[in-house]
């Protein structure tokens, strides 16, 4: 277990059997520990070098010749509580480059009929309400079966939805507004996310971006169409 613990300050195999070998012995020459720790005169002191550098070994000078000694066990607790406060120095510098990625939009692609059923299913997932922009005639020529059966599973988890469509949407009793122009592109605003699909026959494509600045700008043009629709 010791040797577990040791390793997790840092210390080789090798520097864990000097240290050790060291803290066992005493105050000692580099033979002296090489021989106690089955290690070779210039390997030993190598690794004392190392531990030297980390903390773990001091040496002092006696008759001409170095003696070096392990550092007490206790001292290991001080060396892991320096540790700790120099990472609470750069925790603010490091939880930036953090959140700096965390800024960054998320957008997935997804590609073919299995692949719109991932956004689909997403949207069942998440979505407590949603807005949707969409061609009920595409979706269901793309989707022939599995529409309808999404509908119903939207229904039975009580998910609002507001609907902008060419023509009466397959959930008749939905609150929809009727567009004239024709929509080649679904889009579900949903969760702080936006689902684009483009429903071409041949080769289906959807995005979804997780991202607030974009969703809550393409909320805001929602809103506006819905207003200005009869």
């Amino acid at each position: 277990m010791k040797e577990e613990i040791l390793k997790s300050l840092g210390l080789s195999d090798k520097e864990i059997k000097i240290y050790l070998a060291n803290l066992q012995l005493g105050s000692n020459l580099v033979q002296e520990i090489a021989n106690f720790a089955e290690l070779n005169r210039t390997s030993a002191y190598d690794l004392l070098k190392s531990l030297e550098k980390k903390g773990f070994v001091s040496y002092t000078i006696q008759s001409g010749k170095k003696f070096y000694q392990a550092t007490k066990p206790n001292k290991l607790l001080d060396m892991l509580k320096e540790r700790e406060e120099l990472v609470k120095k750069i925790l603010p510098e490091l939880n930036f480059l953090t959140e700096s990625v965390d800024k960054r939009p998320n957008v997935e692609v997804y590609t073919g009929k299995n692949g719109l059923k991932s956004i689909f299913e997403n949207i069942l997932a998440e979505a407590k309400s949603f807005s949707c922009i969409a061609s009920k005639n595409q979706l269901l020529k793309l989707f022939q079966y599995y529409m309808p059966h999404f509908v119903e599973r939207r229904k039975k988890k009580g998910i609002k939805v507001r609907i902008i469509s060419e023509t009466q949407p397959v959930d008749k009793k939905a609150p929809y507004k009727l567009i004239k122009e024709k929509i080649k592109t679904a889009t579900w605003l949903y969760n702080g996310k936006i689902a684009m699909v483009s429903l071409e026959e041949k080769e289906p494509i959807g995005i979804l971006i997780n991202e607030k600045n974009f969703y809550e700008t393409q909320k805001i043009m929602f809103d506006l169409l819905w207003k200005n629709l009869d």
